[in-house]
């Protein structure tokens, strides 16, 4: 069987066979055994499976965070659950670094917000309009990719804080830039510094390995109160997703928890998760504990807010404006191994008398010692 990802890899061509039918020739990417990919030995950025066929980043010359060769590589199923720019015509992916301002986290709320604003000629906010169950079905479908791409935020967060995001302001007809405040052009300022406190302060990670494993299912009334309350704490971090007013953030969080109610199985929750991988940028650091599932870190949105959006601070690992690991820690230790297994043999090995000249000298001479290299010429 056809992996489903192989049709996106730009080496796959679409042939028509000699009945007409159309086929993909997967000959240029998949291994004689028709097991393995030519790219096996990669790793997806974000699942951290080196199973599977997976397209390089369009940008040239991109490599994996924490390699300076490593190409950036995806499963093309993975960057479209994440939310990363996936244009399938031409087979092209882009990572978080390069994708297009369409594709960041920001702008699927503002997409979202444009599906409820169109459908009154007013071009206000009012959410007690009645709907047509046609305009229903497009925002329910709008909250369920915004809550899919929450649900990998285990990952991403770490990019997101370290890079910001490609966010550029909507500029409307007959308006000029230059001439527009920062306030009119919704623009929020950030760095690395405060948005790993923001990221802390909402639990963005933590919210998405939640999501991912359906964790607020797990005991009763959860997904309401505890579900609607991280939510909040996330709309309320503009950094991440853009000034809102408080009636928006009430129309976002309604939305968004009926996503994930529903179970669609676009989601990408539970049952109907991605698997990752064990080991790597999977796991956190500094206990080794994975990021993709809560594990001994409470639930978000759990405890209630002292005062205004947010939870108390909550002392959780992290992997924020940390150095990215290079290289599988696996394959280290295994050529540790390989290394102190050959010393070990080497140590039991009498070095033969015959042979060529350099043999015979090493076997009937001593080398010279460090101070002794000049008369040794």
């Amino acid at each position: 069987m056809i992996h489903s990802q192989c049709r996106y890899n730009p080496f796959c061509e679409r042939k028509i066979d000699d009945q007409g039918s159309n086929f993909i020739d997967c000959s240029k990417t998949i291994w004689a055994n028709g097991k393995k990919h030519f790219g096996h030995q990669y790793r997806c950025i974000l699942c951290g499976l080196n199973t599977g066929a997976k397209v390089d980043c369009a940008t040239e010359n991109c490599v994996a965070p924490g390699s300076t060769k490593n190409p950036c590589m995806f499963h093309v199923t993975c960057a479209r659950q994440a939310g990363l720019e996936v244009q399938p015509r031409d087979s092209t992916v882009k990572c978080f670094e390069h994708a297009g301002c369409m594709y960041v986290f920001r702008a699927l709320f503002e997409d979202m917000m444009e599906i409820e604003l169109n459908r009154n000629t007013r071009k206000e906010f009012r959410a007690r309009i009645p709907m047509t169950w046609k305009h229903a079905s497009r925002l329910l479908h709008a909250a369920i990719d915004i809550m899919r791409t929450l649900g990998w935020a285990w990952r991403w967060a770490e990019w997101w804080v370290e890079m910001g995001d490609n966010w550029e302001p909507f500029i409307k007809e007959g308006e000029l830039e230059e001439e527009m405040a920062e306030q009119e052009l919704k623009i929020v300022r950030s760095d690395p510094g405060s948005r790993c406190k923001d990221a802390r302060r909402c639990r963005l990670a933590a919210f998405g390995a939640a999501l991912r494993n359906r964790d607020y299912d797990k005991d009763d009334r959860d997904d309401q109160e505890p579900l609607e309350r991280a939510l909040t704490a996330i709309l309320r971090t503009p950094s991440l997703v853009g000034p809102l007013a408080k009636k928006e953030i009430e129309f976002f969080v309604t939305w968004l928890a009926l996503a994930y109610r529903s179970k669609s199985p676009v989601l990408g929750f539970g049952n109907d998760k991605c698997p990752v991988a064990d080991d790597l940028f999977c796991i956190h650091q500094e206990d080794g504990t994975p990021k993709y599932e809560l594990g001994s870190r409470p639930l978000p949105g759990k405890t209630a807010p002292l005062k205004g959006a947010f939870e108390p601070s909550v002392q959780e690992v992290d992997d924020f404006l940390k150095a990215p690991l290079s290289a599988d820690p696996k394959k280290k230790a295994r050529k540790r191994e390989n290394t102190k297994e050959n010393d070990e043999k080497m140590d039991n090995v009498t070095p033969p008398i015959i042979g060529s000249r350099r043999q015979r000298y090493r076997a009937t001479k001593s080398l010279p010692q460090q101070g002794d290299c000049r008369e040794a010429r």
